[in-house]
Parts: structure tokens; C-alpha cells; sequence
């Protein structure tokens, strides 16, 4: 595709095409104008930061030493996550573009959506556009395992503007904003993608333009889009997702705003928050991954083999061990590793600040080396903020976890509905009436027979269980109960009651059979379920609560 020369602004580059071979990428300059898909080895070299690091500096004096300490906050060992996220933006960027070129019927078709709303005076609050993203995915995970830093690192490898002389055109590839703090604002939300495209693209003064006359909240999202398809966005990165739960309102009609507008404009979005944002994202992060076929899982903590690890905790370690500025450096030990993960559960930057920290106190106190015993003041003493914290991961209790709402898993209102129900049901009557209260035997009793079962057998049952005494409850009793009723002799004695023949061999169709025997017969003639069966005779109230389990 040939270009113009132009003058080339020093806050874009001049777009340099190259042929795409996938067919729906073909001749779309958005596409053809970015840097080719990174291959693996380019991918991991981006992403990789390993402090500069030489043994003389180990004689340095202490204050040098420190600074070079602080250098370990940029460490990174990329891992399969880092580079999963990455193939997956790549993917949802190119995608995106599809059908979004400049000068062709698709763009056209998005223009002519934004005129008339902004003709109309019609926000995106309003859209009849579903909830569900087009294209979007979440990547949610406890504070501290490199996400926005892996997101960061991954733009950086794009031009942060593209200029097409053709289409006279200003492309921004990824745009990426945090989420209003106070976690309602769309004003705001507005607001901070006209800063962050002034920051990319200087003199362009698009903050003092659109909120020019004190638009409402509706024509500020509406600019918001505008600017956007101008500078054709290529994919919005929400950052901070999980700042929506500051709000005690407005935060759904925020997230309305802001996933109808990308529908719209066909913009992907990518969410990125800690476990926190799984309370706000009104869209099911499932059915969010499986709209892009993206996958992003969440990101765990790193754990150790024998805890059930893939061994990217001892990648880490031996990686980050070398980087030693004390001036007696020891080599890793299996206790060190281990004491290591069990400061910081396998979270990377409490790993990283905690070893910086040891290697702070051995300087201080003169033994330039690490100990175990150094380890565990460090930890006793400063970081005594996150021992809770710590705490609640170390249990893996629902209840600890809980309490802190960015390392709680992701799908704990599952469990706790789980939980919540079990309590139900061991709160229930069947499990509260005990072998040897006044009325366990007649309950037993009365439950037996209310599912059919003949009286005098039913009795005679209930005495076979409690000269057992064995059953805690009337639930176990009731297990009991079931394994007599279904051996040979119960059914031998069943039939040896005196009554008719009729009565004996109830027909296939009455409308109590005898037992859940029965049931069965009746189920495979009238071609129903078991269970539906046994609901129409009425013999499934009674056992209700124990389905539930």
C-alpha cells in the first residue's frame, strides 16, 4: 500500500504496511500499519527485566547498594500467564479492527450511530445494546502478580501513534485509563480518556473542548466515543476495575455506559482488577472470556511443586536469588525457598519486597549475609500490615478470606452458597431428631409410611433399625430404612400379608404404589423420569432436603 511523505510529528510514527496474510486483515491499514504479531523469543525479551547487576557492586557502599536495591522493583521473569495475556491482546486488538477501516461502509455505519445519538441527545445508558461485551475478557487476580505491569510492557511494544497520510488520520493503537476512584463517576470516566488521548497526542486540548459548557453525563460518554472513532482506538484497557465497588450506586450504570458504547464502536475492552472486581463486573466473567474465546484465567499465586506447583515458584526464586548487593551473597537453599513463599504466599511483589528487605536489615546490622533468622525479624517486625492478610492465604479459609475483598476467590459467592445451604440442611428436622428421643420412632414411623411403604412393614422396619442404634438421626435412619425395605426378605414379608390379590399386586398404574420400587415400573411405562414419577405419587417432600445435599 503506498503512502505519502509527509513531516513526520514527533509524537507519532509515519505508518509502514505490511501485507497481512490472515484474508480479514487484508488491505485494512489499521491492521497492515502495526508491527508484526511477536514471536515467542521477542515476546519473552520485552517482557524480561533483570536488574543490572555485577559482583564488585557488592563492595559498594551501603547507601549505593540500597539504590540497587530498588532496583528490584522492575524485576521480571515473564511466566505462562504474561505471555498468554499478551498473545490474547494481540489477538483482540487485530481483531477489533475488522470491518473498522477509515474510509470504508463499516466505519461509515459506526459514524452515522454516534451522529445521530449525539443529534438525539442519547447516551449509551439508553442502548439497547446487551450487556454482554462483543469482544472482551477480564484478567482478574490478587495484588501484586505483574498484571498492570505485563499490560504496560505489552503497549510499549506498539507505537502509541500511528499517522496514515492517506486517511490523514492519528491511529492510537491501546488506550489504557484507570477507573474513577470514587467508582461512579461517567464524568469521569469521560474525563480520563480525553486526558490520556491529550497525552498522546500534545496541543490537541480535547479535555477543554468537549467539556467545554458543562455537558451532561450522556454527551460527555457520547464525545468520549467520538474521540475514540477519530483516532481509531484499536483496544481500551480499563485498569483498577475493582475501584467500581467504592460506589454504593451508579456503578452498574457506569459499566452500562461504558461496555454499550464499545459495542457500538466495536472497540474491544480488556478489565483488569484484582479478585475485588469480580463483585462489580455485572457481565459473568465466564461468558466474558468465552465472547472473545480468549480464555484469560485468573491469576493465582505462584505456589511451590510439592504444594501442587508447575514450578514457576522455583523459576522465580533461583532467578531473583541471584540479585544479592550483601556482601557475603549464600546460595539458595531449600529452606530459604521455602521460608521465602511462606512470607509472601507466592504473591510476586511481596516476594520481591521481602527479600529486598532482608538483604536492607543484613546491611544494617553488619552480618551482610542472609539468614533464616534475619528472615524472620524482617517478617515479624515490617511486615506486621500484611500479616492478616498472609494469614487468611496461608488457611484458605472462606471465612478468612473473605475479610479482604482483593484476595478473595473469585467465585466465593458460589462456595458460600454451597456452604450456606449444607448449614441449612444440617439445621433441618431430619438431622436434629436423634435415636432415642420420644418421638424419633414415630417420625421414622410416619415417614415411612407417607412414601407407601405398609404399615405393619414399615413398623416392623423401624425396630430393625433402632435395635440397630446405630443411625445418629433420622436421616441415617432413613438411609437404614431404604436398604431393609430393598432386601428379598422385606419384600418375601411384605407379600405374606393377608389381603387380596389385588392388593398384593397393585396394579402398574395405582396411584400409591407400595414402595419406591414401584416407582420404576410406573417411570418406564409412562416414559418419565424417575424423580417425576416419584413427585406425582407425592413421595419426594419428605426427602427434599436430602437432594440437597
Amino acid at each position: 500500500m503506498a503512502t505519502n511523505t509527509v513531516a513526520n510529528p514527533d509524537f507519532a510514527v509515519i505508518a509502514k504496511y505490511t501485507a497481512a496474510r490472515i484474508p480479514d486483515f487484508k488491505g485494512n491499514p489499521l491492521i497492515e500499519g502495526l508491527p508484526p504479531p511477536a514471536t515467542d523469543d521477542a515476546l519473552i525479551e520485552s517482557l524480561m527485566h533483570m536488574p543490572s547487576f555485577e559482583a564488585e557492586q557488592r563492595q559498594w557502599p551501603t547507601s549505593e547498594r540500597m539504590h540497587m536495591l530498588g532496583t528490584l522493583q522492575n524485576f521480571m521473569m515473564p511466566m505462562t500467564p504474561h505471555i498468554s495475556l499478551c498473545y490474547a491482546m494481540d489477538r483482540m486488538l487485530r481483531t477489533g479492527y475488522v470491518g473498522r477501516a477509515p474510509k470504508t461502509r463499516g466505519y461509515a455505519a459506526i459514524v452515522q450511530d454516534l451522529y445521530e445519538r449525539q443529534a438525539a441527545g442519547q447516551g449509551f445508558s439508553q442502548s439497547s445494546v446487551g450487556l454482554t461485551p462483543q469482544m472482551s475478557t477480564a484478567l482478574i487476580g490478587v495484588s501484586g502478580m505483574g498484571k498492570t505491569t505485563t499490560v504496560r510492557r505489552w503497549c510499549a511494544q506498539l507505537p502509541k501513534v500511528i499517522f496514515h497520510p492517506q486517511a490523514n488520520v492519528y491511529q492510537i493503537p491501546a488506550l489504557h485509563i484507570e477507573m474513577p476512584a470514587n467508582g461512579a463517576s461517567v464524568r469521569a470516566l469521560a474525563i480520563a480518556i480525553f486526558h490520556e488521548v491529550d497525552r498522546l497526542i500534545p496541543d490537541s486540548n480535547y479535555t477543554q473542548l468537549y467539556t467545554k459548557g458543562k455537558p451532561n453525563d450522556d454527551m460527555l460518554i457520547l464525545n468520549a466515543a467520538q474521540l475514540m472513532s477519530i483516532h481509531c482506538v484499536g483496544l481500551l484497557i480499563c485498569d483498577e476495575i475493582q475501584n467500581l465497588a467504592n460506589s454504593k450506586r451508579g456503578s452498574e450504570l457506569l459499566m452500562t455506559q461504558l461496555v454499550s458504547m464499545c459495542n457500538v464502536m466495536r472497540v474491544p475492552i480488556l478489565f483488569i482488577g484484582t479478585n475485588k472486581a469480580s463483585k462489580v463486573l455485572t457481565v459473568d466473567l465466564r461468558q466474558a472470556r468465552r465472547a472473545t474465546g480468549e480464555g484469560i484465567a485468573p491469576w493465582s499465586r505462584l505456589m511451590p511443586e510439592e504444594l501442587g506447583g508447575n514450578g514457576e515458584w522455583e523459576a522465580f526464586v533461583s532467578h531473583l536469588w541471584d540479585f544479592q548487593w550483601v556482601k557475603r551473597p549464600v546460595a539458595l537453599a531449600p529452606a530459604f525457598s521455602s521460608y521465602l513463599h511462606w512470607a509472601s504466599q507466592g504473591v510476586i511483589g511481596l516476594a520481591i519486597k521481602f527479600f529486598s528487605c532482608c538483604q536492607i536489615r543484613a546491611m544494617l546490622d553488619g552480618t551482610e549475609s542472609l539468614n533464616l533468622e534475619t528472615m524472620q525479624e524482617v517478617y515479624a517486625q515490617e511486615f506486621k500490615l500484611v500479616h492478616p492478610m498472609l494469614e487468611a492465604l496461608r488457611s484458605n479459609k472462606l471465612e478468612l478470606l473473605s475479610l479482604y475483598d482483593d484476595i478473595t476467590p473469585i467465585d466465593f459467592e458460589e462456595h458460600l452458597g454451597e456452604v450456606q445451604a449444607k448449614i441449612r440442611v444440617k439445621a433441618s428436622p431430619i438431622y436434629a431428631s436423634k435415636l432415642g428421643d420420644d418421638n424419633f420412632k414415630t417420625r421414622l414411623e410416619a415417614s415411612l409410611i407417607q412414601l407407601g411403604v405398609d404399615v405393619e412393614v414399615a413398623q416392623a422396619t423401624v425396630d430393625k433399625v433402632v435395635r440397630r442404634g446405630t443411625a445418629k438421626n433420622l436421616f441415617e435412619a432413613m438411609a437404614q430404612a431404604n436398604e431393609l425395605l430393598a432386601s428379598p426378605k422385606a419384600a418375601r414379608r411384605k407379600s405374606s400379608k393377608a389381603a387380596s390379590p389385588q392388593e398384593e399386586e397393585p396394579s402398574r398404574f395405582d396411584s400409591r404404589p407400595l414402595d419406591y420400587r414401584r416407582g420404576y415400573a410406573h417411570a418406564a411405562e409412562q416414559r418419565v423420569g424417575v424423580a417425576e414419577m416419584l413427585r406425582r405419587f407425592g413421595m419426594v417432600p419428605t426427602v427434599e432436603e436430602i437432594l440437597q445435599l
